[in-house]
């Protein structure tokens, strides 16, 4: 899988791609199935492309602590988008200088240089500075290259569409097994070890949203441990090699 960090203008390419954009955090079952729906657009020569963001807008643009951390940051995420068959990733830099682009200026120019044979968006798609850049005007603008454009239904639990703020919920609340079967794979968080006086500690993980304080049956590198979350910035480890991946273990 091929990973293009943009700021703007996203790269030229001549390779005839179906486009899916979206915030893709957390890889969850709805955005799995966008990526199903896509891939089956895609002809023998046509590689599943994703336009994506770091860091979350809400953040970016509101600094709304919610959002600070990441289901899935960056490495995460491009794990995940590989394991669900995708060829190229586009991930924007999202500032507040970025936002002011219109949707015009994202079809127009940004995408201008992608050999585009389809794009697809889930439902209620919003995109661009203004009120009414949604996926009419999506339609509309793509329209121009004659690139069509398919609106996914969300990807409801019963009643409730799949969201990445309910994921993020339930994994502060350490509730891994609402987690998972909304994201439809295990959460995890990666990090190195360090050692001071005797006790192994967790770092590089600011990026990730972390469960509430507390004791965790977890599997690292592959074994069955237990660590302490001592809060969001501390996180206590038996003796383990480094770096350390430690998926939390769904059984309460």
């Amino acid at each position: 899988m091929e990973v293009f960090q943009v700021t703007d203008k996203l790269p030229d390419s001549d390779d005839p791609v179906i486009l899916v954009i979206g915030k893709f955090d957390g890889v969850h079952k709805g955005h799995q199935h966008l990526l199903e729906q896509a891939k089956a657009l895609c002809a023998k020569e046509e590689k599943l492309a994703i336009v994506c963001f770091t860091p979350h807008p809400l953040w970016a643009l509101r600094k709304d602590p919610a959002y600070q951390r990441a289901i899935t940051p960056d490495s995460a995420k491009f794990y995940w988008l590989e394991h669900y068959g995708v060829d190229k990733v586009y991930n924007i830099l999202f500032t507040t200088k970025y936002a002011e682009n219109s949707a015009e200026t994202f079809i127009r120019e940004h995408l201008r240089g992608l050999n585009l044979r389809h794009i697809v968006v889930g439902e209620s798609f919003n995109f661009g500075k203004g009120r009414d850049s949604d996926v009419d005007l999506l339609i509309n603008l793509c329209g121009e290259r004659s690139v069509p454009v398919t609106e996914v239904p969300f990807v409801k639990d019963h009643a409730h569409k799949i969201s990445s703020t309910d994921i993020r919920a339930a994994i502060a609340d350490g509730d891994f097994a609402t987690a998972k079967f909304l994201l439809g794979h295990p959460y995890f968080i990666e990090g190195e070890v360090i050692e001071k006086r005797g006790t192994y500690w967790l770092t590089g993980m600011d990026e990730y949203v972390i469960p509430k304080a507390g004791e965790y049956d977890v599997t690292i590198n592959g074994e069955q441990r237990r660590i302490q979350i001592i809060n969001a910035d501390r996180i206590a480890l038996p003796e383990v090699t480094t770096p350390a991946q430690i998926t939390f273990n769904t059984a309460k």
